[in-house]
């Protein structure tokens, strides 16, 4: 037996011609081969047809180069799935610098690309439910400027008429006191209108600048306290966050005061939340903060403005630090 035999990865090695030499008994166990069906050039039999071009390139380009390289593509397990592996390998030499070939081993990697599929259709659906949602903000400020808009003209119409006749009637009669009435409510309502189209037009530009094409949460730092939270904040920096995680919350109180978050995830007890809501506002005290929990409660905990509930959604996440952050 090899010493690598033993190994749980999937060890392999090649020779300067590409072919194999020698593969370990994991790699044989999750093919279903032989020894001698994957020696040779028996090996690259297991490669997923949609794959083999890219595998090959990728080792042609690294042999004649030399040089370490890393590759995610589908192998044949022995009961006929494909599953994803990620395949590390760098050259081998003798003691003289003689190259003698390659040695790698692949590790499954299936479960993980499937988490990445998954959180790229989550974000797919929330991007489209973005898009829907400024698509209909943008509409809504469209009516309320053209409704203003319409509204605007008769205003100033009824009170520039209003002042005209009230120039041709006896000044202090009954009807120049009900024409002055109308010219000054006429106009206070096209004050008004004006000061609400402002309004809604400095909104509306706002809104466009705040919906971009740029990452959801682009510039929005966000600050971790759990220790198991890989995926979650994998989460947040693909839709563009600034992260950083702390392992308790001593360590994220001083994180708080150096680097000011604009948003708090933790799963941290109450004690910590109450210290910080202790805290001046210019030291964090004011700090959104959403707590991770592992059951689902009514309402946000005692300090917190937001729960998520573990596993965390991804969707129910980005829309939650979205709205902290806002």
């Amino acid at each position: 037996m090899k010493p690598d035999d033993n190994l749980p990865l999937m060890a392999w090695r090649a020779r300067p011609d590409m072919s194999c030499e020698y593969v370990n008994q994991a790699w044989l166990e999750f093919t279903g081969y032989t020894l001698e069906q994957a020696l040779g050039e028996g090996w690259s039999r297991g490669v997923h047809p949609e794959d083999l071009a890219r595998w090959l390139d990728t080792w042609v380009r690294a042999f004649d180069e030399r040089k370490a390289f890393a590759l995610d593509y589908r192998l044949r397990r022995r009961d006929g799935e494909y599953r994803w592996v990620r395949d590390q390998a760098a050259p081998r030499y003798t003691p003289e610098g003689l190259f003698v070939g390659y040695g790698g081993a692949c590790v499954d990697i299936e479960e993980q690309k499937r988490e990445q599929h998954s959180l790229a259709r989550a974000l797919e659906r929330e991007r489209r439910l973005r898009l829907a949602t400024e698509e209909s903000s943008r509409a809504r400020y469209g009516l309320t400027v053209s409704v203003l808009q319409e509204l605007q003209s008769p205003a100033h119409a009824i009170a520039t008429w209003a002042a005209q006749l009230r120039g041709q009637v006896p000044q202090a009669s009954e009807a120049a006191y009900a024409l002055e009435a109308i010219e000054r409510s006429a106009r206070t309502q096209s004050r008004v209108i004006a000061n609400l189209l402002e309004l809604a037009q400095a909104v509306g530009e706002q809104h466009t600048a705040w919906t971009g094409e740029g990452p959801l949460l682009a510039g929005v730092r966000v600050l971790v306290v759990d220790r198991e939270c890989q995926d979650l904040v994998r989460l947040l920096e693909v839709a563009g966050a600034d992260v950083r995680v702390a392992p308790d919350g001593r360590e994220a109180l001083q994180t708080i005061g150096a680097w000011r978050p604009d948003v708090l995830l933790t799963d941290s007890d109450e004690s910590f939340i109450r210290t910080l809501r202790a805290l001046p506002a210019e030291r964090g005290g004011c700090l959104r903060a959403a707590a991770l929990t592992a059951g689902g409660r009514a309402a946000p905990a005692p300090g917190y403005d937001a729960q998520l509930a573990k596993p965390v959604e991804p969707v129910a996440l980005l829309a939650t630090v979205a709205r902290l952050a806002a």
